[in-house]
């Protein structure tokens, strides 16, 4: 009988049937997720030229048969978090902050296999900082520790830059923020209004990207005061901005790779690349990152 039959199964042997009924079809498409400052609108007018039409023409359309790219927003809401997307199998690559991409590494045992490098009024940087800034016309705020009981403004808090590198400056410096300043203010990806209110007054001081205010506001030194100024070196060249703080390596790109084992879902999708070959294909992951690397920044596809 069928009862007698499965019997005579190996546990190890319905394992292996059961992951081979997971397999999907060929996969053909993969989807990145991606989160800059701003807009939904703007992340995909300025990362669409990148992360589709770049990696289509140069990868996608090379792969027998063809691959497509799909470029999706993450963390600009809670419904579109990248922590519940990876864990919904729901993307293949994410771009994002530093800060963002260890804890992906860490959490979800995805790799980094590409990081941006940044050129600026000519200038070129792989790295970032955070400026901690005042309006200067402010007379009321010469140095750090005259935020005290000021109103703070800080961006994207899983963002190295614009958050936590300043929050650990004060700190260093025995300010607090979360009980020293009189308010905070969070801007989450809206960087640009956290800028204007501060130079409106409707706060006292920010914390934002070096690079950010350099590409977006290249006379901002004219305008406010950076706490704590210098131009440090990373990877032996000078910083060509100004930071207040120390440096990190810019937007990454990861790429899943080892799904944690502590459950059966998880350890299936282990699997599934000795099983089913087709569903993750590391050859394709390694030419995207060839791809990436070999971007000239001339090329229309080079995110300014």
């Amino acid at each position: 009988s069928g009862h007698q039959a499965m019997a005579g199964v190996s546990v190890r042997e319905i394992f292996i049937i059961l992951t081979m009924m997971a397999c999907d079809a060929q996969k053909t498409n993969y989807s990145i997720g991606a989160w800059i400052p701003g807009t939904t609108e703007n992340m995909l007018s300025t990362l669409r030229p990148l992360f589709e039409d770049f990696l289509n023409e140069k990868v996608g359309n090379m792969q027998s048969p063809p691959v497509r790219f799909n470029l999706v927003p993450v963390d600009f809401t809670e419904e579109t978090s990248s922590y519940a997307m990876i864990g919904a199998g729901k993307l293949d690559f994410l771009y994002t902050v530093a800060g963002k991409i260890s804890c992906t590494v860490v959490e979800h045992g995805w790799a980094v296999i590409s990081t941006r490098r940044v050129r600026i009024d000519g200038k070129d940087s792989g790295a970032d900082g955070s400026v901690v800034y005042s309006l200067l016309s402010n007379p009321s705020i010469q140095n750090l520790t005259d935020l005290v009981d000021k109103k703070l403004g800080v961006g994207f808090i899983l963002e190295v830059a614009s958050y936590q590198s300043g929050y650990q400056l004060l700190a260093e410096n025995k300010i607090y923020i979360l009980k020293d300043v009189a308010q905070i203010v969070l801007y989450g990806n809206d960087y640009e209004r956290q800028y204007q209110d501060v130079l409106s007054g409707k706060i006292d001081a920010g914390f934002l990207s070096s690079t950010w205010l350099a590409q977006h506001h290249p006379d901002y030194l004219d305008l406010v005061r950076v706490h704590r100024e210098h131009r440090p070196s990373y990877e032996r060249e000078l910083f060509p901005f100004v930071t207040s703080t120390t440096l990190i390596p810019q937007y990454g790109l990861a790429v899943s790779e080892l799904p944690r084992a502590n459950d059966v879902h998880h350890i299936i999708q282990r699997l599934k690349p000795l099983l089913c070959p087709q569903m993750i294909n590391w050859r394709l992951k390694h030419e995207v990152a060839r791809a990436l690397q070999g971007l000239q920044p001339a090329h229309p596809a080079a995110v300014k």
